[in-house]
């Protein structure tokens, strides 16, 4: 799926369309614990399919979620950009202070815990604050991992005998994927209606009638609808 996509499903996850639900749940079958993609994944079939099928998603999303209480607003489309704010230098600091304290056979079980925890927040601010979200989708995860090379490098100049694990395995351990890598890798050519509408905002329109027109082949049935978006747009 493509970034602005997925940025725009984040910041307005009521657009969701039936052919965006099949790509998001592509994308959590390749990435298990991308807890955005169970988010808008649990939305998606709340709104396109029945109960029965919609409750299975939004229990696995629940498992994955910071807060049921936002995911169920999210989910019942009561969610009012609830801003959750946090210090990333607060958290640094606990952080180290609990390293210095724990003992050596809990350090990467710690660090494997501090490490989703920041990935949960930041996922959830991501939500919350629609309006740069598109920013944050890469920055957060960017500085998270600068954050992650720091703590490794402080603590191992502090105390190198304290752990038997080298430097290089803590960072696999440790390591995020990277979203301005993964962004390089999708796929091209994308014909999703959220796409069209992102393109027809940046004032792409021949894009985005290209993309209609392409939907059109795709779903026949709703030749009469693309039909009337591209003569919006002509």
């Amino acid at each position: 799926m493509n970034k602005d996509v997925f940025s725009y499903l984040i910041a307005h996850p009521a657009n969701i369309s039936l052919s965006d639900v099949k790509t998001i749940e592509s994308i959590t079958k390749q990435y298990p614990y991308c807890q955005l993609g169970h988010t808008l994944l649990a939305k998606g079939y709340h709104s396109h399919y029945a109960e029965e099928l919609a409750f299975e998603k939004i229990r696995h999303a629940s498992a994955h979620a910071v807060s049921r209480n936002a995911l169920r607003k999210l989910i019942n489309g009561s969610f009012r950009n609830e801003v959750i704010t946090t210090s990333n230098q607060k958290f640094e600091s606990e952080y180290l202070h609990k390293l210095k304290e724990t003992p050596e056979e809990q350090v990467i079980t710690l660090e494997e815990d501090i490490s989703e925890q920041t990935e949960m927040i930041s996922n959830l601010d991501m939500l919350t604050n629609s309006a740069a979200v598109e920013d944050l989708l890469i920055d957060e995860i960017a500085q998270k991992q600068q954050l992650q090379n720091s703590i490794i490098d402080n603590f191992l100049m502090k105390d190198p005998g304290l752990i038997r694990t080298t430097k290089s395995q803590l960072e696999a351990m440790g390591k995020q994927e990277d979203l301005s890598v993964r962004s390089s890798k999708l796929e091209k050519g994308i014909v999703t209606e959220s796409y069209a509408k992102i393109l027809t905002m940046q004032g792409r329109k021949e894009k985005a009638i290209e993309v209609y027109q392409k939907l059109i082949l795709k779903f026949p049935e709703k030749k009469a609808y693309f039909a009337s978006k591209i003569k919006e747009l002509a």
